[in-house]
């Protein structure tokens, strides 16, 4: 038995082991794999810049502890400067011995806007805002009545998401099938965008191509200084 025992704590030790080599192996192969994009795309590549948690105001950069950023690609699309990242955060949900730690990850994409401007956010609207509107939290009202039930816009300056969220624009969303899982937010000297899950190399493009086009619909005026 006590052979039995000593087997026993041996197989779990060589478990442990293999979960540990097998985790660096994956880490290594992920770091590769963001290392070759980059460098096939002339991009630059970090696998952990944390100064990117703390450069954005949006409420997602504030929940949690232990945040973080990871797979950071930074270079030029069409032109405009952007970074591409991993963010992270854990939150403690639970008490006593069903306390636990959950990690929520997200894809970010940020191009860099030519002035700073005023907070913009405009996500899917879901039956959670519904049920704000009900108790007298409302968001911005514009003028087509589809793009109202379609949207949330929170916004500090109205006068900036009516110059932002024109006819033209207003049309574009509503028949862009990114828009029904992409929200986006401009964010001091930012245009950022999101979606929950991993980021993977195959994903880089296609949001920097999504806040590219949204900041490329922007009124030049939009970026003048205005009284």
């Amino acid at each position: 038995m006590e052979a039995l025992g000593i087997l026993a704590v041996l197989a779990f030790g060589l478990l442990i082991v293999g979960t540990l080599l097998i985790a660096r192996h994956l880490r290594r192969k992920r770091r590769a794999e963001f290392q070759a994009w980059a460098d096939a795309h002339g991009w630059s590549y970090r696998p952990r810049d944390d100064r990117w948690v703390g450069h954005f105001q949006a409420p997602m950069f504030r929940r949690g502890h232990r945040r973080g950023a990871q797979h950071v690609v930074e270079g030029a699309h069409r032109g405009r400067r952007l970074v591409v990242f991993e963010y992270f955060y854990v939150e403690r949900q639970g008490s006593g011995k069903n306390r636990r730690d959950t990690t929520y990850r997200f894809a970010v994409a940020s191009v860099f806007t030519p002035t700073p401007r005023p907070v913009l956010e405009v996500t899917r609207e879901h039956l959670g805002h519904r049920l704000m509107s009900v108790f007298g939290v409302k968001d911005l009202q514009l003028e087509s009545e589809e793009f109202n039930r379609a949207f949330r816009i929170d916004t500090e300056d109205g006068r900036f998401a009516y110059d932002i969220l024109h006819p033209r624009t207003m049309e574009w969303m509503l028949g862009d099938e990114r828009f029904r899982s992409l929200p986006f937010r401009f964010d001091g000297g930012n245009l950022l965008s999101w979606r929950s899950g991993r980021l993977r190399p195959a994903d880089i493009a296609p949001l920097a191509t999504f806040v590219v086009d949204i900041v490329e619909r922007v009124p030049d005026y939009v970026w003048q200084d205005r009284a």
